[in-house]
C-alpha cells in the first residue's frame, strides 16, 4: 500500500483532531469530482486504508465524468443530509457557490508558511487550488513527427500549414475554450480578460470546418488520439502524459495552456471545522504534493513542491517552473460573474455553445 501513503495521509490529516472520534466511529465522506479519473482512484484508496487504521467510516462519493456538474452538486447535497463527520470534496466550485452550498474558507485558519507557496489566483473565496489540471495542444506524434506539431493555436487553427484531424470538447458541460479562440485571433496571453466574445465566436467559427471529432469527456480525447483517429487535440495535458507513459504515441505541447484548478471547498454547515482547516493545510503542503505527483502527473499547486522533485520529475508537470511562465490562469472570476439574466458567465456561454453547434450541424 506504499503507493497510496499520500492520500491516506490526507485523511489522517482531516480525521485529526475530530472530538467525537475517540467514542463513536464516525463517518467522513470523501467527495471526488471524477470516481473514474486515477488520480482520484489514487485518493479514495488511499481514504480506505487511512479509514481501516482509524476506525472511520470511509463513504466515497463522487461522480462518473469529471464535467457532471449537475450529480456532483447532487451527491454534495445528499452528503450533506447524511450528516457526516467531516467533509473533504474538490467540486464545481463556481456553481455549488452560487447554489450557496459551501462556506467561504478563512484563510488566516490554514498555515501561513505553506498558504504562501500558493498563487494567489488558487485562493479562492470558495475553493483552495491542489491538483492543477491544463488544456493544452496533445497531438500523435506518430502522424505529427517530432518538432512538426503546431506550437500555438493560431497554428492550430492553421489548417492549410498544419494538416491533420482536430478535436475539441463538446457535450458533458465543457464549457468552450473562447480563450483558445481569441490566443489564436491574436490576442496577448497576457490581455485575454474579460474575453471579448464576439470575437472568439467569429474565430469558433474558423476552426469549426478543422474539427473532425467533438469529444465528449477526455477519456474520449485520449482514446481517438491514441489510436489515430484524430491528430491534434484541445484536451488535459496531464492525462496526456498519463497515456504518453502507459506507451501511447502522444506528446503534449505547453505553450499557451490553460491553467485551472481542482479544488479543496467547505461544505455549509460543516462540523470538526477545525480538523477541515488541518486537513487544508497538509493538502497543500509542497512535500505531501510532490509525492502525489511523482505518481500521477498533475501539476501541485504548491510551488514548494519542486524542491522535492527532480528535473526529470518536475519536466512533464504543467506548474513547473520552466512550464507555468509559458501558461495562463484561467480566470475563475471573470467566469463566475453573474450577468443580468442571472447566469454566470460558464452558464451563458456553455448554453451558447449548444446553440452554436446546432445552428451549423
Amino acid at each position: 500500500m506504499k503507493r497510496f501513503l499520500v492520500a491516506a495521509s490526507i485523511v489522517t490529516g482531516l480525521a485529526f483532531g475530530a472530538p467525537a472520534m475517540a467514542q463513536t466511529k464516525p463517518t467522513i465522506s470523501i467527495i471526488v469530482k471524477d470516481t473514474t479519473s486515477v488520480y482520484w482512484q489514487t485518493v479514495l484508496a488511499g481514504a480506505r486504508k487511512a479509514g481501516q487504521d482509524l476506525g472511520v467510516e470511509i463513504t466515497e462519493l463522487g461522480a462518473q465524468s469529471e464535467s457532471d456538474v449537475a450529480g456532483q452538486i447532487s451527491i454534495l447535497e445528499k452528503a450533506v443530509a447524511s450528516n457526516p463527520a467531516a467533509m473533504a470534496g474538490s467540486p464545481a466550485i463556481l456553481t455549488m457557490a452560487k447554489n450557496e452550498l459551501l462556506t467561504k474558507i478563512d484563510y488566516a485558519k490554514i498555515e501561513r508558511s505553506k498558504l504562501e507557496k500558493i498563487p494567489e489566483v488558487l485562493r479562492h473565496p470558495y475553493g483552495l487550488g491542489h491538483l492543477i489540471y491544463s488544456f493544452n495542444i496533445v497531438y500523435n506524434t506518430k502522424t505529427i513527427p517530432a518538432g512538426k506539431h503546431p506550437p500555438s493555436w493560431a497554428d492550430v487553427w492553421d489548417g492549410q500549414r498544419y494538416k491533420g484531424a482536430r478535436s475539441f470538447p463538446f457535450r458533458g458541460g465543457i464549457s468552450p475554450q473562447l480563450e483558445m479562440a481569441l490566443l489564436a485571433d491574436g490576442v496577448p496571453i497576457g490581455k485575454l480578460y474579460p474575453l471579448d466574445l464576439e470575437r472568439a465566436w467569429a474565430a469558433m467559427d474558423r476552426l469549426r470546418p478543422l474539427v473532425t471529432k467533438w469529444y465528449a469527456n477526455h477519456a474520449e480525447a485520449i482514446q481517438l488520439l491514441s489510436s489515430g483517429e484524430i491528430d491534434i487535440c484541445c484536451t488535459i495535458g496531464p492525462r496526456g502524459i498519463t497515456a504518453k507513459r502507459e506507451g501511447a504515441p502522444i506528446e503534449v505541447e505547453y505553450n499557451q495552456g490553460k491553467l485551472a484548478p481542482d479544488n479543496w471547498a467547505i461544505v455549509k454547515g460543516a462540523r470538526n471545522i477545525d480538523a477541515v482547516y488541518q486537513f487544508l493545510s497538509f493538502a497543500i503542503d509542497g512535500k505531501v504534493q510532490a509525492e502525489l505527483a511523482k505518481r500521477v502527473p498533475y501539476g501541485p499547486s504548491s510551488q514548494d513542491a519542486f524542491n522535492f522533485l527532480t528535473e526529470a520529475e518536475a519536466k512533464e508537470l504543467n506548474t513547473s517552473p520552466a512550464n507555468i511562465p509559458r501558461q495562463f490562469w484561467n480566470d475563475t472570476a471573470w467566469w463566475g460573474e453573474i450577468g443580468p439574466d442571472g447566469k454566470t458567465n460558464q452558464e451563458a456561454q456553455t448554453e451558447r455553445y449548444a446553440k452554436w453547434m446546432v445552428r451549423r450541424s
